[in-house]
């Protein structure tokens, strides 16, 4: 982990515990058939990127959820932040064409994950929670460059699902909650390697920490 994303997690890490210190209570807040809609921002880190590109960035999002019992929930979000992947496996040239492969895709991406999420209680208020889920990505930016002959980039959609894994911490009062989360999304094939005994895909990586609020508008 380098230190820009030491320094993010710390400072929302510090706003997280902030509000736990300042809005603890001991009464216990009923979820059952409540619904929550929210924003939130935070840090984006593509992990696919191999080369020597900016691998951090902003990213925002809105959530909707809507708790079915005390523990469980159905959470939805739109996320826009931004991907690629970079690589270069070299190989040689012979009587059936060079086999280095290597390309460099950078891109942005509007995100639909839909989770089912389980909560446990952490401290009073404070729940953590897991979250599994897959998204529906759309690419709104798909720039491909260097890359080898032997890649078709017309092969790669930019419509695809992917699986998301997620957890995260939220705090609650009687209405609202602040909430942080930690979440990895798995998305497109963008490139590929080879061996001698099989080939392999590169897909697009990406790890989201976001910081949110949401608030029920039932009461």
């Amino acid at each position: 982990m380098n230190g820009m994303k030491k320094n993010a997690l710390l400072i929302l890490s510090i706003i997280f515990l902030s509000f736990i210190e300042i809005s603890a209570q001991n009464e216990t807040i009923s979820l059952n058939n409540k619904w929550f809609f929210g924003v939130e921002i935070g840090g984006n880190h593509i992990a696919s990127f191999d080369l020597d590109e900016s691998k951090n960035s902003i990213q925002v999002g809105l959530l909707a959820e809507y708790y079915f019992t005390r523990k469980w929930s159905l959470t939805s979000k739109i996320k826009y932040y931004k991907t690629g992947v970079s690589f270069h496996q070299s190989g040689s040239s012979g009587l059936f064409g060079s086999n280095t492969h290597s390309g460099t895709f950078k891109g942005s991406v509007i995100s639909i994950p839909v989770f089912a999420k389980w909560e446990f209680r952490v401290y009073r208020e404070l729940k953590g929670n897991f979250k599994l889920g897959y998204a529906f990505n759309k690419e709104i930016k798909s720039q491909y460059s260097n890359y080898s002959n032997n890649l078709n980039t017309e092969d790669y959609s930019s419509q695809y699902g992917g699986l998301v894994v997620s957890y995260g911490f939220n705090y609650l009062n009687a209405e609202s909650a602040i909430y942080l989360d930690f979440e990895g999304y798995s998305g497109a094939e963008k490139g590929r390697t080879s061996s001698l005994v099989s080939n392999g895909k590169i897909v697009t990586t990406n790890y989201l920490i976001s910081l949110g609020y949401k608030y029920s508008f039932k009461n």
